[in-house]
């Protein structure tokens, strides 16, 4: 049964995808299973098993396919379930596993091609190698790793797709300012994200099961800096496009309580910040508008500050 064909207080059974799972306390001291599960069409809902008799954690893991029946309720104006029963799925169930995958809309290989294409638009030679050389090192793990855990582009192939789409925005909007060096943004954009492949632990499925004790301890953009200077030493690059591009890496979350404790200093590293956030952004709204009504509000989003999204009819009733 879909989730979004759920109503509340009604009995469901279904196959679904864990997207997450763990073990809670609750407040009188006994413990509960907390879960987020996802149908074929990568929809979502958060639910609860209060009976963990017989669940072994283990087993359940993120990226299983299960057996769930339960009941739709309502928790905080959040639709919820309470799991009574869940299994894991087999082979007699005849459930085709790759339906479940939440996956990038382009292939990862076109994605990859188009990427070099943008590497291959880098005119300073230094900049191109330390670039290509980075990317390079990277692309078996690009081709399935999201970009974030829970947050914007956090399915297979995520990372690739948040990279290729400031690609294509970066172009777009560096040939309105003549004075934008486009070598140092291309490369930044490439750049700024690529030690999340260090960062989260993911499968092949695009599920982050946690977070590197490296990733923890220092997180991506502490290990990209490490990353860039470590090549720089390895292919003898000018110091000041070394320190150039690691600020760009530093300063692109903009502000300390985000991880950069500078703010950008040249125009490439703000436009690198604004294209970042505007793509996370734009993910975002794009996801919570795409199943529900026109004329109607999302649920509040709160990778978008809590935000309840509209979604305009009138395209609906032209296109009509």
């Amino acid at each position: 049964m879909n989730i979004k064909d759920f109503e509340y207080n009604q009995k469901i059974q279904g196959y679904y995808m864990i997207k997450k799972i763990e073990e809670r306390t609750s407040k009188n001291g006994g413990s509960y299973i907390d879960i987020n599960v996802a149908d074929q069409n990568k929809d979502e809902v958060n639910g609860k098993v209060w009976n963990t008799q017989g669940i072994d954690l283990n087993t359940y893991k993120s990226g299983i396919l299960v057996k769930v029946r339960g009941q739709v309720q309502k928790f905080n104006n959040k639709m919820q379930l309470h799991i009574e029963k869940i299994r894991l799925v087999d082979q007699s169930d005849d459930v085709n596993f790759e339906d479940y995958i939440a996956a990038a809309p382009v292939s990862s290989n076109q994605m990859i091609r188009e990427i070099y294409s943008f590497i291959d638009k880098i005119t300073h030679p230094q900049i191109k190698e330390l670039t290509l050389t980075l990317f390079r090192d990277k692309e078996d793990k690009l081709s399935y790793y999201p970009a974030a855990k829970t947050h914007h582009h956090n399915i297979k192939g995520g990372l690739l797709y948040h990279i290729r789409t400031m690609l294509d925005l970066g172009e777009k909007i560096s040939s309105a300012y003549d004075f934008i060096n486009t070598d140092l943004l291309y490369a930044g954009i490439v750049l700024h994200d690529l030690s999340k492949t260090e960062e989260m632990i993911a499968d092949e499925l695009g599920i982050v099961e946690d977070y590197s004790t490296e990733g923890k301890l220092l997180g991506h953009i502490i290990q990209g800096i490490t990353e860039i200077d470590r090549v720089c030493r390895e292919l003898f690059i000018d110091d000041e496009i070394k320190m150039v591009l690691q600020h760009m890496i530093l300063s692109h979350h903009y502000h300390a309580e985000y991880g950069s404790p500078k703010m950008p200093l040249v125009p490439e590293a703000e436009l690198l910040h604004y294209i970042d956030l505007i793509d996370a952004r734009m993910y975002g709204m794009n996801k919570a508008l795409s199943n529900i009504e026109g004329g109607t509000f999302s649920e509040k989003n709160y990778s978008l500050e809590g935000r309840s999204l509209y979604k305009t009819s009138f395209d609906e009733r032209n296109n009509g």
